[in-house]
């Protein structure tokens, strides 16, 4: 075994530095990714026991269903073996890598961004065929290296079954909260049961239950003919103690939309199925809007500090709104126990204070700050410190308790 103390001769170790650059940029990643889903305030898994009951097209419907409302909606597709996500939107053009970030395609909505390997792939017929742990990391890289932008919904569309995709996604996005789509037929409901197991067991919220393809409506009389059996994603849903969001018919027009990659023109369409969908929409907005409205203020313990810093070159940004980075620190009993850099949401009205209130922030500096933007912040009780100098962040907390912080003019009076 590699001994990587160096007590003989003092010297350096090529190969104990490699490991350590590894485990920083590994560190680094899991940071981006953290910071990339704090701008993201719902994540829906679309996941399925076993294939051919539509799952794909209800991903795809509920992320455009969002979007048509006016939310900012993410779609990322980890079915890595099987793509279908781009065909079905329509989208045809590739993912250009610019300085180390992906460059979503642009062309389909200013609310829709979409994200899948097929769109890195040159000829979009060629076969995947990859083990569990470069998944793994192609997952966290669609997370961390996609320039997401504050989101209301990611909707993350898996591949059937229970294997790595889901199992990455788990742990990647540990706050992802499943959908599982089932068709009425007793060898769909006993995977679905398979999966409602899964996520009980690496801990993932269930949202909910759609049962697929329930039936029929025959165009002409308009009687509802069962396709499988009748009941069973109710059935299922009670024994298995999880919430039926609601029954979807079949619709050959969906069907044709997502062969033709004209999933986007539903919007135009009424039809039995969209009725029925728009019902689920509403049903999970309900769920999440009462969820984040129920959702505890991080307890602060006493004698702990947690100073937000808007960083610009290492030192106190003169805007606290436009930083692209900004620095908690941790401090307790005036000892620092931890800093992390973070990237903020974008400056929107109330987005700061209520993020900051997120991370238990109980401070901030800030070179200047208009009237109303300090009054947001002191509404989620969070000390407001202005005219600070442009300092570093060690620097600042240093002098804020030692007493010796010189502040000046506010300089931002709007």
């Amino acid at each position: 075994m590699h001994d990587c103390s160096h007590q003989q001769g003092g010297g350096s170790c090529s190969t104990c530095g490699h490991q350590h650059n590894h485990d920083e940029a590994a560190q680094q990643e899991e940071r981006q990714v953290r910071n990339v889903l704090q701008q993201i305030r719902h994540k829906l898994l679309v996941m399925s026991g076993k294939g051919g009951v539509g799952k794909s097209s209800v991903a795809v419907t509920l992320a455009l269903a969002l979007a048509w409302r006016g939310f900012k909606v993410g779609i990322m597709d980890v079915d890595l073996h099987g793509p279908n996500v781009l065909r079905m939107l329509g989208l045809r053009e590739a993912l250009d890598l610019t300085q180390g970030s992906f460059v979503l395609p642009g062309d389909l909505s200013d609310n829709l961004k979409v994200v899948s390997i097929e769109a890195l792939m040159q000829n979009r017929d060629s076969a995947v065929i990859w083990r569990g742990p470069l998944k793994h990391r192609v997952i966290q890289q669609f997370v961390s290296d996609v320039e997401w932008g504050r989101l209301d919904y990611l909707i993350i569309d898996s591949p059937p079954g229970t294997g790595d995709e889901p199992l990455s996604v788990a742990q990647t996005i540990p706050e992802a909260q499943a959908i599982i789509v089932t068709t009425p037929q007793e060898i769909s409901l006993a995977d679905v049961r398979k999966s409602i197991n899964f996520c009980r067991k690496v801990n993932m919220k269930i949202l909910g239950l759609i049962e697929n393809m329930s039936f029929l409506t025959c165009p002409k009389c308009g009687e509802e003919i069962p396709l499988f059996k009748s009941g069973g994603g109710e059935k299922t849903a009670q024994v298995m103690n999880v919430l039926l969001l609601g029954s979807l018919p079949f619709d050959y027009h969906i069907v044709e939309a997502g062969d033709a990659g004209q999933m986007p023109l539903l919007k135009l369409k009424k039809s039995p199925y969209l009725d029925t969908f728009n019902a689920i929409v509403d049903k999970i907005i309900d769920i999440l809007d009462k969820e984040a409205s129920e959702q505890p203020t991080p307890m602060r313990e006493p004698g702990t500090h947690k100073f937000a810093i808007p960083l610009e070159n290492g030192r106190l940004s003169e805007h606290f709104g436009h930083a692209q980075q900004y620095a908690l620190v941790t401090v307790k009993n005036h000892d620092v126990l931890n800093q992390e850099i973070l990237t903020p949401p974008p400056h929107e009205p109330g987005v700061l204070p209520a993020w900051m209130e997120q991370l238990g922030a109980t401070h901030i500096f800030a070179a200047g700050m208009g009237a109303k933007a300090q009054e947001l912040f002191n509404q989620k009780g969070i000390e407001v410190i202005t005219g600070a100098p442009l300092l570093s962040p060690q620097e600042l907390i240093q002098q804020y308790f030692d007493k010796t912080l010189v502040t000046g003019p506010n300089v931002c009076d709007h």
